[in-house]
């Protein structure tokens, strides 16, 4: 139609929804004019007909046009280059978008990432030392970008062998350290993982090396603490510890942890 011919009457919908004139579009010189807002982030459908009048008939046109809505930037991107980190051995969450582009408009691909929803993603990185994830979209002009995000790895840090969830220097009573639980934890670590310990050595001073299974001191080990005399400090090293839900990740060798006996 040409500029100079308005339409009669219309019947639209959006997104199936049926438009009312008057409030929701106005009639004009060639075509319609929509009143309503654009709505949601996302493509949105425009559906009906038109009618014009042209020599005394009604020409009907069909209305099929869509239209994507992009979200007003309200935040900045702030990230610090040189912690661009994902640890081996860990899941690692992330959230990947586009600012502008709806997530269902946006994906991403690297070795290790799995998409968990909308734009959470966890990244369980493999071997080498770094590893590129690509974000890409589309925009509303269907212009296709993609944009490409290295980040370290690294592994996870040495962790601490503890006795009575104390680590480094200890002070205990014997009847305390006979029961003691032999751990393992991650100080200052950003994820909160559930370490156990499967087995230790135990050494008192003038006594035989005992190798124990488990995180507790078996019969050898308390029968040499019994010997310890007051003052004297034994030590819980070799400590073999492994994450609970990845029990395939080797951890780096755990710290000893020094007990000094106080009766």
């Amino acid at each position: 139609t040409d500029n100079s011919s308005t339409p009669v009457k219309a019947d639209l919908t959006l997104d199936g929804r049926k438009l009312s004139e008057g409030s929701d579009y106005r009639l004009e010189a060639g075509g319609i004019k929509m009143l309503i807002g654009a709505g949601s982030p996302g493509d949105h459908e425009v559906k009906g007909t038109m009618v014009f009048q042209q020599d005394g008939n009604e020409v009907i046109v069909p209305v099929n046009s869509s239209f994507a809505v992009i979200s007003k930037p309200n935040s900045a991107l702030i990230a610090a280059d040189k912690m661009n980190v994902v640890y081996r051995g860990v899941a690692n969450p992330m959230s990947i978008s586009i600012p502008g582009i709806p997530d269902n408009k946006v994906s991403a691909s690297a070795p290790g990432l799995k998409k968990i929803s909308a734009s959470k993603y966890v990244m369980n990185p493999g071997t080498g030392r770094t590893v590129k994830i690509t974000a890409s979209g589309t925009l509303p002009d269907g212009q296709r970008i993609s944009t490409p995000a290295e980040f370290r790895i690294k592994d996870i840090p040495r962790p601490s062998g503890t006795v009575s969830k104390q680590d480094g220097t200890v002070k205990m009573p014997r009847g305390n350290m006979e029961i003691a639980t032999i751990g393992a934890m991650l100080e200052d670590f950003d994820f909160d993982l559930n370490l156990k310990v499967s087995g230790f050595k135990f050494k008192v001073p003038g006594q035989p090396t005992v190798s124990v299974n488990g995180d507790r001191l078996n019969g050898m080990a308390i029968t040499a603490l019994k010997r310890a005399k007051r003052g004297d400090v034994v030590q819980v090293f070799d400590v073999e510890a492994y994450i609970t839900n990845n029990k395939t990740y080797k951890l780096k060798k755990v710290s000893p942890v020094v007990i000094e006996i106080t009766n």
